[in-house]
């Protein structure tokens, strides 16, 4: 399953509603998941705007990264096919610039897609997965 930027956002935040949850998902499905590579960007933006506020941002990229190998995430290879994919998905469904290019790795990768974002439902080639659903 491919897990994007609200996921780790859910796991690094103890105080996320989604954080216990987020947790499980990583313990029971270790080895089984990918990251998007967009979202390692989304977060650099999000942390650069001070929209995701974090005390050290170097520090936080380094523990991101151990936190990333401890439970053996891979992190999906960036591809010229995800973009182009991304751009059909905003014109045809209205997604975000980010959103657009998580649902294309998906649909690229050919593996579901896992995201608190119920935006995804509407992308009817996408296999979505809310991660409610397996806690």
């Amino acid at each position: 399953m491919l897990i994007e930027t609200d996921t780790i956002i859910s796991l690094v935040r103890r105080n996320d509603k989604h954080h216990h949850n987020t947790l499980k998902i990583l313990e029971k499905h270790r080895g089984e998941l990918s990251l998007s590579p967009y979202s390692l960007s989304e977060l650099d933006l999000l942390i650069w705007s001070d929209t995701f506020r974090v005390k050290d941002r170097e520090s936080f990229f380094k523990l991101l990264e151990d936190t990333i190998k401890f439970y053996n995430v891979d992190i999906v290879k960036p591809r010229e096919l995800h973009i182009a994919k991304a751009y059909e998905l905003r014109l045809k469904h209205r997604l975000s610039f980010f959103d657009s290019l998580h649902a294309a790795t998906a649909i690229i990768e050919k593996i579901p897609l896992l995201s608190y974002d119920r935006v995804y439902e509407k992308v009817k080639e996408l296999s979505y997965i809310n991660p409610l659903t397996l806690v």
